[in-house]
């Protein structure tokens, strides 16, 4: 929890500098999806999860948005779903590929929910949108390269 509580630091900070230019990527919400499914489903240790998916979107939209709950509503809509899906998936399916599916689509759709709730239709918040979609990119790579060496090296 402490590398999630960094990175949503760092989250907040990027959302300072880059105010007004940059929608900052959730990358909190990514290290939050790949804590859920590296490690064991047992249910205490999900439902913390969750509750720490909850706590950190009221803190973001506390801080950010001025409405609170709704980032953390998406926050936790978004685990409980990567969650179920992966909870349902045999062991053997339970890949690198599918870990950036399942991170990237939730990226994506807490992405496209935070801009149609609060952006104005324009060619300048589509480019902010893009924007925090690409910048998401990398951390994605880097999140399902660390989940595929993991895996390699625990059924090694």
């Amino acid at each position: 929890m402490i590398a999630a509580v960094i990175i949503w630091l760092l989250q907040d900070m990027i959302q300072v500098l880059a105010m007004g230019f940059m929608l900052v990527p959730e990358f909190f919400l990514l290290v939050v999806v790949y804590e859920i499914v590296s490690g064991p489903l047992s249910s205490t240790r999900i439902s913390r999860w969750i509750w720490f998916a909850f706590a950190g979107g009221v803190v973001w939209d506390l801080r950010w948005v001025g409405v609170p709950g709704m980032t953390a509503l998406i926050n936790v809509l978004a685990v409980v779903l990567v969650y179920r899906i992966w909870n349902r998936m045999p062991a053997g399916g339970r890949s690198a590929p599918l870990f950036a599916l399942l991170a990237g689509v939730t990226h994506f759709l807490s992405g496209i929910l935070h801009y149609l709730a609060w952006a104005v239709p324009s060619q300048a918040a589509l480019r902010l949108f893009m924007i925090q979609q690409l910048i998401a990119v990398p951390v994605l790579v880097m999140l399902s390269l660390i989940y595929a060496f993991r895996l390699r090296k625990n059924h090694a």
